[in-house]
């Protein structure tokens, strides 16, 4: 399948950060499987402290966090095999901005859930093909989570991979799967030259 675009997830699939999102859940007092409409949920002020920890616990993960070997290789294979990018993250704006500086990180389109789409709904991932004016069955998009696969799969891409972490636990949902990055390397490096 020729592949026009590479839609990424951020945290876990190309940048290292950690979060522990049961304990998340459960010192925030929410469930369910969006724990951005969780929170948006709850009445006031809960609502408010519990969107200022969850800022906190971010912020303190994105200042702790390492790149993934094999992020900066790819990248610029897409880039000099004109490959179109998006970066797709239930992060925020300021933290995926802080992220992108740090690392020297460049993508065609950036979408945050300060656009108002998040997953696990395939909403951001439509709206990055939309601004990438790319066809859905020429996509693969790459992630680490069920809520990656999810919102791929919803969203129409033609190919989805989890890597890293998700690959033991989510690899027979997923088209593709690869332990690292450079398992994803080798395969986008024998698509892009077809």
């Amino acid at each position: 399948m020729p592949i026009d675009a590479v839609l990424f997830d951020m945290d876990g699939t190309l940048v290292r950060s950690e979060y522990d999102w049961p304990a998340i859940r459960a010192e925030l007092g929410v469930e369910g499987a969006s724990l951005i409409d969780a929170l948006n949920a709850l009445p006031e002020p809960q609502r408010s402290a519990a969107w200022a920890r969850l800022n906190e616990i971010e912020r303190e993960a994105t200042e702790a966090a390492t790149l993934v070997a094999g992020t900066v290789e790819i990248l610029e294979l897409l880039r000099r095999s004109g490959v179109k990018t998006a970066l797709v993250t239930n992060n925020s704006d300021r933290n995926t901005a802080a992220i992108l500086e740090r690392f020297n990180l460049q993508f065609d389109q950036v979408l945050t859930r300060d656009s108002g789409l998040y997953k696990p709904s395939g909403a951001p991932f439509t709206e990055a093909m939309v601004r990438l004016g790319v066809d859905p069955s020429r996509v693969l998009a790459v992630g680490d989570s069920k809520y990656d696969l999810r919102a791929a799969r919803e969203s129409g891409c033609g190919l989805v991979a989890v890597v890293n972490g998700g690959y033991e636990r989510h690899r027979m949902s997923a088209d593709l799967a690869f332990a690292d990055l450079f398992g994803l390397l080798q395969f986008l490096e024998i698509e892009t030259e077809n």
